[in-house]
């Protein structure tokens, strides 16, 4: 067993003050820095929603994917400020409420990438909606990038902070 601690875990030792120091730091500005990200991913959804609004047939389905697009943004913005305000004022239930947030806002724009990725597919004549099937794609995945970075930096910065 402790051989594999040492392949797998090689940095057992006890830090000191210098170290300690400078990961806090590192995560710390790595979680403003999700927080920053997600203030300005508004941008990006207001140019999606303008972008299905010009090039949308006024149908039902994309009336609901404009209303979908719309109804997360502030919960993004909500989340942007509870990761950024939580790491400024290391405020662990503003971190773990960020969270929460990043994972819940993650699996709805799972679901609005899944439906606009169908929906612009199935109407894909166009370079535009072929276009918008592709960025509605790549939101599809967005759960498993959250998961595999915004999550992890957030909550190895809320463990050190415990450590503390």
């Amino acid at each position: 067993m402790e051989r594999f601690n040492m392949i797998f875990c090689p940095d057992l030792r006890p830090l000191d003050q210098d170290e300690l120091a400078f990961r806090r730091r590192a995560l710390k500005q790595a979680v403003i820095c999700i927080g920053w990200l997600k203030l300005i991913s508004v941008i990006c959804y207001m140019v999606l929603w303008y972008m299905v609004l010009c090039n949308s047939k006024g149908t039902h389905m994309s009336k609901v994917i404009q209303y979908m697009i719309v109804a997360v943004v502030p919960f993004i913005i909500l989340n942007g400020l509870f990761l950024f305000l939580g790491a400024l004022e290391e405020k662990i239930w503003a971190l773990q409420v960020g969270i929460w947030l990043c994972l819940t806002i993650a699996a709805y724009e799972t679901a609005l990438g899944v439906m606009g990725g169908l929906y612009f597919s199935r109407t894909g004549y166009l370079t535009v909606h072929f276009l918008l099937a592709i960025l509605f794609a790549i939101l599809a995945i967005s759960v498993f990038t959250v998961v595999c970075h915004d999550v992890l930096l957030i909550h190895a910065y809320i463990r050190l902070l415990r450590s503390l």
